[in-house]
C-alpha cells in the first residue's frame, strides 16, 4: 500500500509542505496542476466503501484514489519541519493520535509535535446547535433516508457559511488573537 501527497508547485522552489518527507508509509508526491486539482479533492474525500474512488489522476500513478481514512489519520508526528505555522481546520477542537483510538478522547498528541499547529475547528457550541448535535459523517448514510440526509447536510451547510463569514470577520478585523487558545 503507498498513499500520494499532492503538493502545491511553489514548494518546489521554497520549503517542503507539511507532510512532505513522511516516511512511515511508502508515499508518492504529485504536483498539483490544473489537470489533477479537482480530481485529487474529490478523491480525498471519497469514503471507501460508501463512495467511489477517482481513477487514474493526471500526473499520478495509475489507480484508483480514495480518503486515506485509517493510514492518514494518525496525528503525533511532526506537522512541519521548518519555522512556519501549519494551519490545520478540523471537525473538532481535540485531535486524536490515531484512527483506531478515536473513541479514546483523553489521548492527545505529544505537545513537540503540535507546537507549530494552528487548529481551526467549530466550537462545541457550534456542533450542539447542528440537527443531531454532532458533525455529519458517514453514518448517516445508514441512519437517515436520502431526503433526511440533504436536508441536514444542507442546513450543515448553511450554519458552516455563517461560520466562515464570522471567521472571515476577525481575520478582517485583526481579532484573531482574541479568539485563539493553546491547543494544550
Amino acid at each position: 500500500m503507498s498513499g500520494v501527497l499532492f503538493y502545491h508547485p511553489t514548494y518546489e522552489t521554497s520549503e517542503k509542505p507539511a507532510f512532505y518527507h513522511t516516511s512511515d508509509l511508502p508515499t508518492e508526491r504529485v504536483r498539483l496542476t490544473e489537470a489533477n486539482l479537482v480530481d485529487a479533492i474529490m478523491a480525498s474525500g471519497s469514503i471507501p466503501a460508501v463512495m467511489r474512488g477517482v481513477k487514474n489522476i493526471s500526473g499520478a500513478p495509475a489507480g484508483c484514489y480514495r480518503d486515506g481514512g485509517i493510514t492518514d489519520y494518525h496525528f503525533d508526528m511532526r506537522f512541519h519541519q521548518g519555522d512556519g505555522l501549519v494551519l490545520y481546520p478540523h471537525f473538532y477542537s481535540r485531535m486524536i493520535p490515531g484512527w483506531f483510538d478515536k473513541a479514546l478522547t483523553h489521548r492527545r498528541p505529544s505537545p513537540r509535535n503540535i507546537d507549530n499547529v494552528v487548529l481551526l475547528s467549530p466550537s462545541q457550541e457550534f456542533v450542539d446547535r447542528l440537527p443531531y448535535q454532532k458533525i455529519p459523517d458517514r453514518n448517516d448514510f445508514a441512519r437517515l433516508t436520502y431526503d433526511e440526509r440533504v436536508r441536514y447536510w444542507k442546513r450543515v451547510v448553511d450554519e458552516s457559511k455563517r461560520l466562515g463569514d464570522e471567521f472571515l470577520e476577525l481575520v478582517s478585523g485583526n481579532k484573531v488573537r482574541q479568539v485563539v487558545k493553546p491547543l494544550v
